[in-house]
């Protein structure tokens, strides 16, 4: 890898985002075709503020940007619209008998990768482009969700690739460009591990980092691969170098993760850590939701488990566990709930399809945040100074979650250990006293 690219990269994007009227503006693609909301909004104003400052954006998504700039102005950009059916790759993260949770994390990923991968790239849409757009980008922007594959975009325009890593950085990714990463203190993204590691956490962390690292190459990388010969067929691709080569050429990667929720790690010069730019400005509530939060003497929690998780899919006993903790309490809570409706519900407990999260986390009595574990999540309480209950499902949640704890923002219960005795005094404790968790 040259380290001298990023820097270039750096500059188009910085001298872009500055302002300066002299800046010659860039055709940039971003190419993020995948049904996943919440990593679209972690680099949302990145791509925004591009637009803002005059370059040409090219967005592949199913997600549009903001129609207009905080002070009004319209953001012009080309949108092709990608196919959105509500799911990412057909998986249940709430059921304890999908695929998700019959292994360890770190193996079902590397099933899980192709097949996300694949269901992106097999829209009709996605296709269209990919094969027959003539355009011509100086910047190529891809998300690496387990997408290695959609590096080829820059050969085919000739264009350095960024990368935008929506996790940290972990062994599998790290071994592509140089990133120091040791076991010994780096904790694997999918173990439920938090440095300073104990010795067998360190053996165990060791074992996983080094069969991500060679079932990787063995295993991941050829589906990536196969996924690449079979879709990326524009033309030219015959002369295309091999796809272990243009992942080791990217040229910078964005790391969505925080030096406040994640394993403190060096990074090589490419890459750069950016958790936090998605936090927006509080702007004010809707009225109703304003006069409920004023009005909470003893204060609110607001619940949510993110975008991808639906927590109208948790099993009955599992709601109805929820549900009897909540009304033993005093305070307001506020539940996201993606149905029309939650029978049972205590008069205490308010459902609603969605909330504006951050404006209410900054509100002065919102008193917990119980959520998933997400790092957007994650982020946004600890900007407003919101102690957490976290009860992580899936992937780098676990990891989030401990990491969290062990730096005091948070308590969490697993999902899949939830019982209402842990539960209930873990909510009490963070009730109590607040300094507990944070």
């Amino acid at each position: 890898m040259d380290f001298r690219r990023p820097f270039v990269v750096l500059l188009l994007i910085g001298f872009g985002c500055s302002g300066l009227p002299n800046g010659k503006s860039s055709n940039i693609l971003a190419f993020l075709p995948t049904e996943t909301r919440s990593h679209f909004n972690g680099f949302k104003p990145l791509l925004e503020t591009l637009v803002a400052r005059g370059h040409n954006l090219t967005l592949v998504s199913p997600f549009p940007l903001s129609p207009v700039t905080d002070d009004g102005s319209p953001l012009l950009y080309t949108h092709v619209q990608v196919e959105f059916h509500n799911k990412v790759s057909g998986v249940d993260f709430l059921d304890k008998n999908s695929e998700t949770n019959t292994w360890p994390s770190y193996v079902y990923v590397l099933w899980l990768g192709p097949r996300i991968t694949r269901f992106a790239v097999d829209k009709p849409s996605v296709k269209e482009f990919i094969l027959n757009d003539g355009g011509r980008f100086d910047v190529v922007i891809i998300e690496n969700f387990f997408h290695e594959c959609f590096v080829a975009l820059g050969h085919k325009y000739g264009a350095p690739v960024v990368q935008l890593l929506p996790l940290a950085a972990n062994s599998r990714v790290s071994q592509w460009h140089g990133n120091p990463y040791h076991p010994a203190y780096i904790a694997e993204l999918f173990n439920d591990y938090a440095a300073p590691m104990t010795f067998r956490q360190r053996v165990g962390n060791t074992v996983s980092a080094a069969f991500n690292t060679w079932v990787n190459r063995l295993v991941y990388m050829p589906q990536q691969r196969a996924i690449m010969l079979e879709h990326f067929r524009y033309p030219g691709h015959e002369r295309r170098p091999d796809l272990d080569t243009m992942v080791q050429d990217v040229s910078l990667t964005l790391v969505n993760s925080h030096p406040l929720v994640s394993s403190v790690a060096p990074f090589v010069p490419g890459y750069v850590q950016v958790a936090s730019m998605h936090v927006q400005p509080v702007k004010p509530l809707p009225r109703d939701l304003k006069n409920i939060l004023d009005a909470a003497e003893r204060g609110v929690i607001y619940f949510s488990l993110g975008s991808v998780i639906k927590s109208s899919k948790m099993p009955r006993e599992t709601v109805a566990l929820l549900l009897s903790e909540f009304a033993k309490i005093e305070q307001i809570v506020l539940w996201k709930w993606e149905d029309d409706q939650l029978p049972d519900l205590p008069k205490n407990v308010i459902v609603r399809k969605w909330f504006p999260q951050n404006d209410i986390l900054s509100h002065p009595n919102c008193r917990l945040f119980i959520t998933h574990g997400g790092i957007h999540s994650l982020i946004e309480s600890i900007y407003h100074g919101v102690p957490m209950l976290l009860i992580p499902v899936f992937a780098d949640q676990v990891h989030n979650a401990a990491e969290a704890m062990r730096r005091g923002f948070a308590l969490y219960v697993p999902y899949f250990e939830l019982t209402a005795e842990e539960f209930s005094e873990k909510l009490q404790t963070i009730l109590q006293d607040p300094g507990s968790s944070t």
